[in-house]
């Protein structure tokens, strides 16, 4: 003789189940990074030497370190292995923070560094992987190129992202 299962334990292995993907789904999405990303276009793939490129974003937890990196695209019409970026980081209309950082975007021989395909290049720039903000509230970074030249040529876009 088969015993057979009653319809309740096949109803509590069901929740049971349920229950677990549910705990999965939640500690997966949970686990993911909350990222904020901002991408200036440039107009006519040029750079002056004085058009500021501004990025704001909201601090909401003053414990946790923050990443915060650069996306730049450029076309094959760059003449530069480098970029240097002057960096102002301001809180309520201060600047609390001032950079010069200089990034390769191309090797000694004038490959590029980047990825893509064409005449078109991607490049992701760590500016800090590790910041930390004291207070609570709206940042803005502020971004200029610290080329020798006046107009930057072949600059398409330029990105930040905080995670």
């Amino acid at each position: 003789m088969v015993k057979k299962r009653s319809h309740t334990h096949k109803a509590s292995v069901i929740n049971l189940i349920r229950f677990f993907l549910i705990i999965i789904f939640f500690s997966l999405t949970s686990s993911c990074e909350k990222k904020h990303v901002s991408i200036y276009d440039f107009d006519y793939n040029k750079w002056g030497k004085v058009d500021t490129v501004d990025f704001v974003f909201d601090v909401n937890d003053t414990i946790k370190t923050y990443e915060l990196s650069f996306f730049f695209r450029n076309n094959l019409n760059y003449t530069y292995r480098n970029l240097f970026l002057l960096i102002e980081l301001s809180y309520d209309d201060k600047i609390i923070q001032s950079d010069t950082v200089e990034y390769r975007i191309a090797d000694k021989y004038g490959q590029w560094l980047g990825r893509g395909l064409g005449n078109v290049k991607d490049n992701y720039l760590m500016f800090n992987e590790n910041a930390r903000f004291s207070k609570e509230g709206m940042y803005k970074i502020r971004v200029r190129h610290g080329m020798r030249q006046d107009s930057l040529i072949g600059v398409n876009k330029l990105g930040f992202q905080i995670k």
